[in-house]
């Protein structure tokens, strides 16, 4: 995945953004039991920042393993480039494989998340999410785990 520099990163996200009707959480064929929903990122004045946020949710019942991946990415003619991501992973016990902690990533920079972050919930996750991206989802996507029927 191409990432651009941290100084670039945070420059990006410096002013106010907004993603408007991210719309529901949809099943990822190739991973069963994760959903994910993305949409496209606008700027104050509504107009498009050529940035778009996917934000992905996986829980597993079986292995009692949840992870996390809201990402930010910036779009390139030639594809995309990560800004943001939190990752967040919980987990019965705690991890001993460092790269399989909770992190995040500005730009090129990996940060290694608290050991508190293995406790929060998906409204913890999309707070720090939106607080580290200047991001505000308008209206805020439902937990994923969250029924809601059609047209309801």
């Amino acid at each position: 995945m191409q990432t651009i520099p941290e100084e670039e990163a945070r420059a990006l996200v410096s002013k106010p953004l907004f993603c408007e009707n991210i719309g529901e959480w949809n099943p990822l064929k190739i991973q069963p039991g994760t959903r994910i929903c993305g949409n496209g990122i606008l700027d104050a004045d509504g107009q498009s920042v050529r940035m778009f946020v996917e934000l992905s949710y996986r829980n597993s019942p079986r292995t009692k393993i949840t992870k996390y991946v809201f990402t930010l990415f910036k779009r390139l003619a030639r594809g995309k480039e990560r800004v943001y991501q939190l990752e967040v992973t919980q987990t019965p016990k705690r991890v001993k494989d460092l790269h399989k902690l909770s992190h995040e990533h500005v730009g090129a920079l990996r940060v290694d998340g608290g050991a508190n972050w293995d406790d929060w919930g998906y409204d913890e996750v999309l707070a720090h999410f939106c607080a580290a991206t200047n991001i505000t989802f308008v209206p805020k996507p439902a937990h994923p785990d969250d029924f809601q029927l059609k047209g309801n």
